[in-house]
Order: structure tokens, then sequence, then C-alpha cells
């Protein structure tokens, strides 16, 4: 159910606000803003972040997405990994040493992403790069499945040469 909610700095703020003659509200509409099963939404999901302690129990999943990430580093057709918190991004390169990228209409990203989806893994690419974007809620074992079926879906798409 969307929810939105609209943030800007002091400065902004103030350069709407002023008498109701002024003119100087901020006229644009919020869609999105006040539904009811929106907001009741919202406060359960403020509520279980704060019974499950989910922001307080980020740091060891995200330390373990940057310790398996690694193996990647060793595919022929990996020329970057990159990660900030729980979102990662895996970059597929057609060679390796020149980081030459794969031609757009070779579709290797989407074919990467078609072979997770056959374990039953739904993940997504932006052109040649592979995105991972799990929920803040996954489990250490759910992130080793999903690295595993991603490895395996770029080893099974992806010809291999050795070195």
């Amino acid at each position: 159910m969307p929810l939105a909610a609209t943030l800007a700095t002091e400065e902004i703020y103030n350069a709407f606000l002023g008498e109701y003659s002024q003119l100087k509200t901020f006229f644009h509409g919020h869609t999105y803003t006040g539904n009811p099963l929106g907001c009741a939404a919202a406060l359960a999901s403020l509520e279980l972040f704060q019974r499950e302690h989910i922001l307080e129990n980020l740091e060891p999943k995200i330390n373990h997405l940057r310790a398996k990430l690694k193996s990647f580093e060793s595919l022929n057709h990996v020329g970057d990994v990159r990660q900030c918190g729980l979102i990662a991004a895996i970059e597929l390169v057609k060679d390796k040493t020149t980081k030459e990228p794969y031609p757009w209409e070779e579709r290797v990203g989407i074919n990467v992403c078609l072979e997770a989806r056959k374990q039953g893994l739904l993940i997504r690419p932006l052109g040649h790069i592979i995105v991972i974007m799990p929920p803040l809620i996954i489990k250490i074992h759910e992130i080793d499945r999903m690295l595993d079926i991603i490895h395996e879906s770029i080893q099974i798409v992806t010809p291999f040469k050795p070195r």
C-alpha cells in the first residue's frame, strides 16, 4: 500500500511557510498522503522494526553479504562487485582484464536473472549489472541461498574461459 511523505531542508520549508493570504503553500497533490490503510501498514511496519530490532540486527547480515560476495571476484566474467549495506551490484563483463562490457543485445544480465528465476530467485539486472536488494528481514541462510543461485546462474550463462 503506497504511502508518501515529503522531506525538505529548513530553507526549503521556510520558502513555503507564510500566511494563507500570501499563497506560499506547496501546491502539490499528495496522492498517497493520509491513506488510512497505508498509514496502518506503516505503523505496523514501524512497530515490527522496533519489536524485532531489525536495524540493530543488520550489521551481521551486511558483513556476511560482504564476505560471500568475495567469491564472485574469481568468476571469469565478473568485472566488479560493489556493496552499500545490504544493496550490492555484480557487474558482468565480456573481458575481465580489459573490463570490456558485453554488448547490450546479448542481454547477459537478463539471461542471468532468467536463469536465477528457474531456481526460484527473482532478481533484476540494470543492463549487465545484477542488482541485489534483499529485504532487511532476510536471514543469513537466505543470503547464502540467494548468492549461491546468482553465482551458479552467472556460471551457466557466461562462457567459461580458463585463465
